[in-house]
């Protein structure tokens, strides 16, 4: 029997102890991403390197903000648990992976370093509009979260597995501001805020909601990785690079 995918997931550097109650909501959603990811019969392998030799794809699971100094947004906002060390590792892993063209899926603040690694930016915290995107007065809400719809184009890869109108759980302050160079908006709220994004040549795709949480339907849950897993499965396929 072949050895199953090989995906690299960059751990989460941030201690939950007596943080931010998001750090901790981060913290244990990580292991449901993770617990998504292995459904696809891939086998999943926390790293804390970039080297991603010997690996198949990579996922960049949630967590907290990343400093606004690495897109040059305002180093004066209200954001939480910039850490510089997971900021490196998220980020340096992101740019390996393009770079080697090695599928790559995003889920919220991992949509967000992807357009950061593509030379995007951030806004760095949401302004009050027609949706809500941040449950709870703290931002976090501990396991609850606000629900609302997306559209995603009907022709990307995640419409095939999500539909063009899904109801998504969602838990963020930050979204993407300037599209990173290859990423192609696939899906958007109501009040324009980008969803889930696709790049143009290479396998990547990643949503700003969490499929992971609590609520969400089994085939909603699972469709972004499905995606991903099927752009794994054509890349092991495909011809070596060069």
């Amino acid at each position: 029997m072949p050895a199953l995918p090989r995906i690299a997931m960059p751990a989460r550097l941030s201690e939950a102890e007596g943080a931010d109650a998001r750090v901790g909501l981060a913290n244990a959603i990580f292991d449901d991403v993770a617990a998504l990811v292995r459904t696809e019969d891939l086998d999943v392998v926390v790293v804390r390197g970039v080297d991603l030799t010997g690996f198949d794809g990579v996922v960049l699971p949630g967590g907290g903000d990343i400093d606004p100094a690495r897109y040059g947004g305002d180093a004066a906002a209200p954001c939480y648990d910039v850490n510089p060390a997971q900021d490196d590792l998220d980020l340096g892993i992101a740019v390996a992976a393009l770079a080697a063209g090695i599928p790559v899926l995003g889920v919220c603040r991992g949509l967000q370093v992807l357009n950061v690694a593509c030379g995007g930016t951030l806004v760095e915290d949401l302004p009050a509009s027609a949706v809500r995107h941040t449950p709870g007065s703290d931002g976090c809400g501990g396991l609850e979260w606000t629900w609302h719809p997306v559209d995603v184009t009907p022709d990307s890869r995640l419409a095939a597995e999500t539909g063009i109108r899904p109801d998504v759980a969602s838990g963020h302050h930050q979204a993407i501001g300037r599209l990173g160079t290859g990423l192609v908006a696939v899906a958007v709220a109501a009040d324009g805020v980008i969803e889930a994004v696709e790049h143009e040549t290479l396998p990547v795709v990643a949503v700003q909601w969490h499929p992971e949480a609590e609520g969400t339907p089994a085939t909603l849950a699972a469709a972004p990785f499905a995606v991903f897993a099927d752009l794994v499965h054509a890349h092991r396929l495909a011809p070596a690079r060069g």
